[in-house]
């Protein structure tokens, strides 16, 4: 199956699909990277740059418009250190940008953003995310923390989250012109001071439905 990624069919899917990256993400199997077009339907730019600061130090990063999906959603991501990787079906339509520092995939360090068909309101998703085998259950989470001050317009929650010793992330319960969704960022301890910085330009820049 070309260009498609198979969705998770059930709410309660507390068992991981047999093929499911062992990091989890409650909604893709065996990703299966999609050529995203760039050739925007939007008014965004197809680049634009930004500064992130990276343990005091300011750099200066490039990003690329991502609208392989901008009937839904838009954003931007760094491309010479995230791989994108697109996803739709019945179930519903998603993005991954997947860690690739210094030429590196590392399935373990990604932002994850998800729009399920069968999710219409905050509340289904509030109980998708936190059911006894939903998705934080599902893929063995344990909170940390939880909080509804969250710096981006369209999330109402911020759940962080910690997977043994060495995985630490955060999912984001996001609701914007009409649209529920979930955004998960997941990475590494030892990633932390370099990933944060480059996933927040990820969140900040995600438009959704009709937004311009």
């Amino acid at each position: 199956m070309t260009g498609a990624i198979l969705l998770a069919t059930s709410l309660g899917c507390a068992a991981p699909l047999p093929n499911q990256l062992s990091s989890g993400n409650g909604l893709t199997a065996t990703p299966t990277p999609i050529q995203a077009s760039y050739n925007s339907k939007t008014n965004r730019p197809t680049t634009k740059t930004a500064t992130i600061s990276v343990e005091g130090e300011k750099t200066p990063i490039t990003l690329r418009l991502y609208d392989q999906y901008s009937n839904l959603f838009t954003t931007y991501f760094p491309d010479k250190e995230f791989l994108a990787e697109g996803s739709s079906s019945g179930e519903g339509t998603g993005a991954r940008f997947i860690a690739n520092f210094g030429g590196s995939k590392n399935e373990n360090a990604y932002v994850h953003i998800a729009f399920l068909n069968n999710l219409k309101t905050l509340q289904q998703l509030k109980s998708f995310v936190n059911a006894k085998n939903g998705l934080i259950a599902s893929n063995k989470w344990r909170v940390v923390d939880r909080t509804q001050k969250v710096p981006y317009a369209w999330a109402k929650e911020k759940i962080v989250f910690s997977k043994g010793k060495s995985i630490v992330g955060n999912v984001y319960l996001g609701q914007q012109n009409g649209k529920v969704f979930y955004v998960i960022t997941n990475y590494p301890v030892e990633y932390g001071d370099g990933f944060s910085p480059r996933a927040d330009l990820i969140l900040q820049n995600l438009q959704v439905g009709s937004v311009q």
